[in-house]
């Protein structure tokens, strides 16, 4: 029996690629193995991919996690929202590919994605005493 491409592909897709990560590892200058990757990456992940998905499509994910026992990536082929969330994942990987660092990443996906910056570094004279 012939299965659709879909289920070959559906045992080994993971919504978030190892390269997410390991760019991430990368900018963050982390020598530990990325199987314990530092919990603010969570907020990376917040900020850099789902702030900065179409809002209609982050809330459908919100709303549609999926049961127990069911991965996003067993999802893939049939969830909309999944498919553009792991599309979405590679866009980033991509700019982050052309970054030195975290802060250049986070600038680079805030200005793609119409963000705009508030908060400002100043840099002043020491004072004197």
């Amino acid at each position: 029996m012939v299965r659709p491409l879909a289920d070959e592909l559906r045992a080994w897709e993971k919504t978030f690629p190892d390269e997410l990560w390991e760019e991430f590892g990368r900018l963050a200058n982390w020598a530990i193995p990325l199987q314990t990757c530092p919990e603010w990456w969570g907020k990376l992940v917040t900020e850099l991919i789902y702030g900065t998905m179409d809002e209609d499509v982050a809330e459908y994910l919100k709303e549609n996690n999926p049961s127990p026992g069911v991965r996003w990536h067993q999802q893939l082929t049939e969830n909309y929202g999944v498919r553009q969330l792991v599309s979405h994942c590679y866009e980033v990987i991509g700019m982050a590919k052309d970054c030195d660092s975290v802060r250049e990443l986070r600038e680079k996906v805030a200005r793609r994605y119409g963000k705009r910056q508030v908060q400002f570094t100043l840099f002043l004279k020491p004072l004197k005493d």
